[in-house]
């Protein structure tokens, strides 16, 4: 695994009583970016704003959104809840290619980069079919 954790914090003081310290701790995630990542990555920013652009550009149109999680986003934020889901997706799966070895975070980058390319599609063949 080519990811290291790094504990940069302290525990407690010198100063203070057993259990009543404070605990700061800070942790430091490093990974390598071999080429295979950087260009699945590349695919996963295009095309997750392209899915956030259609689905919006859907919505206008009148289209109704497929996605169970993607409609609770909207009926509780309104259209802004499309980008908001898509961040917290992108949080995810930031943090899983962080902590996973190489061939499994490269793994889940291709699975998402996937999915949100057939979902790219999707919306912009309904886009064309409107």
């Amino acid at each position: 695994m080519s990811a290291r954790v790094h504990d940069t914090g302290e525990m407690g003081g010198s100063d203070s009583a057993a259990g009543e310290g404070d605990v700061s701790l800070v942790w430091r995630v490093e990974r390598r970016l071999p080429e295979s990542h950087a260009v699945l990555w590349t695919v996963v920013v295009v095309a997750s704003a392209l899915d956030v652009v259609t689905t919006i550009a859907g919505l206008g149109l009148g289209v109704e959104e497929g996605n169970a999680v993607a409609r609770a986003f909207l009926a509780t934020y309104g259209t802004p809840g499309i980008g908001m889901l898509k961040l917290v997706a992108l949080v995810v799966l930031v943090v899983t290619w962080a902590v996973l070895p190489d061939r499994l975070a490269e793994r889940a980058l291709a699975g998402f980069a996937v999915v949100s390319v057939v979902v790219v599609g999707l919306n912009t063949l309904t886009l064309a079919g409107l």
